[in-house]
């Protein structure tokens, strides 16, 4: 288990904002990524193709539009957008104001970090003619309940709804509101994107416990068989509710 931080990965560059991976094979990950951008109005992520990874792509702060083509496709603050293998995407700030994403892909798609996905002008892949998208734009607040969890739970991603390689939740919770994760058999991710929380891991006995207070751009990544508690203790500025996206590994191995 490793706590890190969206703006504490390292710099690649893909199209003409600020990118940075932050979990990432060169820091032990290897079934599962997780990417930040912030991109200043008019800036793009450039368009590209994952030839096996399934894309998840979560507006964080603004607003923007995913690009295929010349068709541009709003997207907004607490909404995702999930892209299947082999589907052209790229994203872009239609608006006059900064905006923050993060994407998740499994499994690690490395041509993005040595910049073969990241065409010159004129030059990146688009739609052939009649093909139907399969992206799909998706308000995180409204997806599927998970059902008997101690909070508001949100089932956005799964294999039960067509993904084959990655699922993915988002998370609300009110003060005095816990959870505890279980074990998994695959690495997975949490990123707070609203709120703070105290979270708990203990190695075996109780007095070998670790604590952290995490906050807004925090993330845990997760190997294999790692657990931990979460708490809010304290409210959040008006009140606001702890928010969470939590994203898994669907594969053993890869």
């Amino acid at each position: 288990m490793r706590i890190l931080n969206l703006e504490q990965g390292l710099f690649f560059e893909m199209g003409d904002g600020k990118n940075w991976r932050v979990v990432h094979p060169d820091m032990g990950a290897t079934q599962i990524t997780l990417n930040h951008g912030i991109h200043a109005p008019g800036q793009e992520f450039t368009q590209h193709i994952h030839d096996e990874s399934e894309d998840a792509i979560v507006c964080v702060e603004g607003n923007g539009s995913i690009r295929q083509g010349d068709i541009y496709t709003p997207i907004t603050a607490g909404e995702m957008m999930f892209i299947p293998a082999g589907e052209v995407h790229g994203t872009k700030n239609t608006t006059d104001q900064s905006a923050r994403m993060m994407s998740f892909q499994a499994p690690p798609d490395m041509a993005l970090y040595r910049g073969e996905r990241n065409y010159a002008p004129g030059q990146s892949p688009t739609p052939t003619n009649d093909h139907v998208s399969n992206v799909q734009v998706i308000d995180m607040s409204k997806a599927g309940p998970v059902f008997g969890k101690p909070c508001d739970w949100r089932n956005v991603v799964s294999d039960q709804k067509g993904a084959q390689h990655l699922s993915l939740d988002f998370i609300q919770l009110q003060t005095g509101e816990a959870f505890e994760h279980q074990a998994q058999p695959t690495e997975s991710v949490y990123v707070f994107i609203n709120g703070s929380a105290q979270v708990i891991a203990e190695d075996v006995a109780p007095s070998n416990e670790e604590r952290w207070n995490l906050t807004f751009k925090d993330v845990i990544f997760l190997s294999a068989g790692d657990t931990f508690s979460l708490c809010v203790t304290t409210p959040n500025v008006d009140d606001q509710p702890t928010k969470l996206v939590y994203c898994r590994s669907l594969a053993r191995t890869y």
